[in-house]
């Protein structure tokens, strides 16, 4: 059965992931969700996985002007879809790049349920999941038109230092200051007397200021 995700460990990391994000998408409600929003996720997750001490896919993104762009989970995606694991749900024109097309992609459930299965029985799986569901839950508070926003509303991204077309770097060897966890961790300090912010809150904190910001 996990012959179906795994050629190489670099590989079984990338696929396992798509399919725990597919699944927090999924407990969230936020399924089927159109690329542009998934490439959103994916960043944020990727940018905010030191909150809870969990090694991102990528530790550093091109900023561009149509927003963050993981190739490593696009190119895995669509080896998951070509697997029966990811599910395309319909395909139109892109609203903001005529030229391009947008897929909408929810979870297969019957294929990928014993795999996701497998995949819980590991502690530090289990944990990476509880921080995609955190994710995903927070994600959906935003406005359905404004979810791929968010990501371009990030303190990493946003970082007055790094111009278009160079890399954001936020982990890794190499790495400028992680601007997102900085806010994060940023939070305490306005924190009641005698409350410490769990590594969840701290999360749910920081979407809802994304969400302030791209409600204007």
């Amino acid at each position: 059965m996990l012959a179906d995700i795994v050629s190489s460990d670099v590989t079984y990391a990338i696929r396992v992931r798509v399919l725990q994000t597919f699944a927090a998408l999924e407990n969230a409600g936020a399924t089927p969700i159109s690329n542009r929003d998934l490439q959103a996720v994916v960043y944020l997750s990727n940018v905010l996985s030191p909150v809870w001490g969990i090694e991102p896919l990528e530790g550093a993104v091109l900023k561009t002007d149509e927003g963050p762009r993981s190739i490593k989970f696009e190119s895995e995606l669509d080896a998951c879809v070509g697997l029966g694991l990811v599910r395309v749900d319909s395909i139109q024109g892109d609203e903001e790049r005529p030229d391009k097309l947008s897929a909408c992609f929810s979870l297969a459930g019957r294929r990928a349920a014993p795999l996701l299965e497998v995949i819980q029985a590991f502690p530090d799986e289990r944990y990476t999941s509880a921080f995609l569901n955190e994710v995903a839950f927070a994600f959906v508070e935003i406005a359905p038109g404004l979810r791929d926003d968010a990501a371009i509303a990030d303190a990493a991204w946003t970082n007055p230092s790094i111009v278009t077309d160079r890399v954001v770097r936020f982990a890794g060897e190499g790495a400028t200051a992680n601007q997102s966890y900085n806010v994060t961790q940023a939070f305490q300090a306005h924190a009641p007397a005698g409350q410490i912010f769990t590594p969840a809150q701290q999360l749910d904190l920081y979407v809802r200021l994304l969400k302030r910001r791209v409600n204007g």
